[in-house]
């Protein structure tokens, strides 16, 4: 573990890395802060897939010839490879580097230590541990990506105290979505979307809400839209979310059409399809559905968060919610409602 100077540059690595977000998956958030005699003299995060690491970043915003003395903190241990961009260790040593500080190694088996080992064989001192546990739960998405093959699932819904997710069971064509946890309880988890670069919905959500399944933060990307619909039966131009943006319609095998993007085979069950979405680009998911689709995600297993947000107000009928099994989630009681948290 570091000591306390090493933790402070290190939050500050954190919260620049935080900024990637969604933009850089597959990849994972990565901040570096350059720190000479007690002062930052550069500071860079990874913005974008395939754009510059956060170590270029950093070393095009320095100034400085003489790096001899300097510590670069990094969240993630530099990469030793070539892939989209050239080895971020190679780049350290060249610019002569003294200490290299990082929050975790690689989980990428073509890194793994590597580059820790190329640093240190140059007789760059090396450490590592430095808020180990924060940039691992930063970069969760990113790890499950090099440990699965299937994308990141998050399920999120808000239910009344008693149990419901709707007042109605049958909601008109187009009724517009019904708030059930307060206005501050929904801004915690407003950030979700700018963390997955997909969100999904069944076909009875849309036909409900008509929702626009934007990005709800300033300069957000806006995710890849996913509909459940089995048959195809939506005119999706009836509908706001196919008007900008990338959208997928998941359904069964031989009911496509030319229309719109579509990945099928939905009658083989959720798994065979997440496989396909993967390899469509699809990395993070944030599953914002009915009951039903919910439902079909929890029955499977097929899910690696979930927030629960539940009112303190009761709806005395309507559409159940979801059933899950709240016992194992963190709980935060707020003045009007309780936020339930899991990873599994």
């Amino acid at each position: 573990m570091g000591n306390s100077s090493d933790e402070i540059w290190m939050t500050r690595a954190l919260e620049l890395a935080i900024q990637g977000k969604s933009k850089t998956q597959p990849n994972p958030m990565v901040g570096c802060v350059i720190v000479l005699d007690e002062e930052i003299i550069a500071e860079g995060y990874h913005q974008k897939h395939g754009g510059p690491h956060a170590e270029v970043e950093a070393l095009n915003n320095c100034r400085h010839n003489d790096l001899s003395r300097a510590t670069a903190y990094v969240t993630l241990e530099p990469c030793s490879h070539f892939g989209l961009t050239p080895p971020c260790a190679n780049l350290l040593i060249e610019k002569g580097i003294g200490r290299v500080i990082t929050a975790m190694e690689d989980p990428n088996p073509k890194v793994l230590g590597r580059g820790h080992e190329v640093l240190a064989s140059k007789g760059i001192e090396v450490k590592s541990g430095v808020l180990e546990e924060q940039s691992k739960q930063m970069n969760r998405i990113f790890i499950h990506l090099q440990n699965s093959p299937l994308p990141y699932i998050t399920l999120k819904w808000a239910q009344s105290v008693d149990g419901y997710m709707d007042p109605d069971t049958k909601p008109e064509y187009k009724r517009g979505s019904i708030a059930i946890s307060s206005p501050e309880s929904s801004e915690i988890v407003q950030s979700l979307r700018s963390h997955h670069n997909a969100i999904l919905v069944g076909r009875k959500t849309v036909e409900v809400d008509d929702p626009r399944l934007t990005s709800r933060e300033e300069n957000g990307v806006d995710p890849i839209k996913i509909v459940l619909d089995s048959e195809c039966s939506l005119d999706l131009s009836d509908y706001r979310f196919s008007k900008v943006g990338r959208s997928i319609v998941v359904c069964n095998s031989g009911n496509s059409t030319t229309a719109v993007e579509y990945c099928v085979g939905l009658e083989k069950g959720l798994e065979p399809v997440l496989l396909k979405l993967r390899d469509m680009g699809v990395y993070s998911i944030l599953v914002e559905g009915g009951a039903h689709t919910l439902n079909s995600f929890i029955d499977t297993g097929l899910w690696n968060e979930a927030y629960v947000l539940e009112s303190s107000n009761k709806l005395e009928g309507g559409l159940k919610a979801p059933v899950i099994d709240l016992s194992g989630f963190d709980k935060t009681i707020t003045d009007t409602d309780t936020i339930y948290h899991c990873i599994r």
